[in-house]
């Protein structure tokens, strides 16, 4: 039995469950990261807020290596994807998240040579 996290909301791309898994943690990532960077812009400490999904996400994705320079990239790239989202907009939300999903794709390809 496979367990549909939020494949209705990618109904034109067949996803192996572990694709399904990865899209739904960069989907909140990108929402948390966009919700904190908010509250930061206004003035709130957010540093007891944040939920790292990070970790998850380079592991679930096959990421060996997590060195610095890649944490470095990771955290500038969600900020930068996260920037995009657009919370009355759920298709934009979607095509953001499955942008940054192939840009780790690229990213994991580079990194194994």
């Amino acid at each position: 039995m496979k367990i549909d996290l939020d494949t209705q909301i990618f109904p034109q791309f067949k996803l192996s469950t572990q694709q399904d898994l990865i899209l739904y943690l960069i989907k909140n990532e990108l929402l948390g990261t966009r919700f904190i960077n908010q509250l930061a812009a206004i003035g709130f400490d957010t540093s007891f807020f944040s939920v790292e999904l990070g970790m998850a996400i380079l592991s679930i994705m096959g990421f060996k290596n997590r060195t610095d320079a890649l944490w470095e990239w990771y955290h500038d790239t969600v900020d930068l994807y996260a920037a995009k989202i657009c919370l009355d907009d759920h298709a934009v939300t979607r095509a953001v998240s499955f942008d940054f999903y192939i840009a780790l794709r690229i990213k994991l390809h580079t990194e194994q040579g």
